[in-house]
């Protein structure tokens, strides 16, 4: 078999996807979840040195987006521990959103 033939049938089994791009995208999908992690602990921080009230909006996003990875995840893999993962930010997003409300609600009455 050629070099050409098994390249075109890799392109056919990962449906004209490259690896190496798939690959890159995962690491690339990691950092960003770290870097968003980062930037809601910064926010959350500054926001409660000049307020002295906890900011729960950009949590409410991060956990959001995390519950939707591992679902997705647990959708194509069905591994339980990603299930798990994607119930605990759910409940974890949902909790910010109940504080955030809260606050709104102190803020207008």
């Amino acid at each position: 078999m050629k070099k050409e033939d098994i390249l075109e049938m890799s392109r056919k089994e990962n449906k004209n996807r490259d690896l190496a791009e798939l690959d890159v995208m995962v690491q690339a999908s990691s950092i960003a979840g770290r870097v968003g992690a980062c930037v809601c602990v910064l926010l959350s921080v500054i926001f409660l040195r000049f307020t002295k009230t906890m900011l729960c909006s950009p949590w409410i996003i991060y956990f959001s987006i995390l519950g939707t990875t591992y679902l997705v995840k647990y959708s194509k893999i069905r591994r339980k521990s990603d299930l798990f993962l994607a119930l605990l930010f759910y409940v974890m997003g949902v909790l910010a959103l109940v504080f955030f409300i809260l606050r709104l609600m102190e803020a207008m009455g």
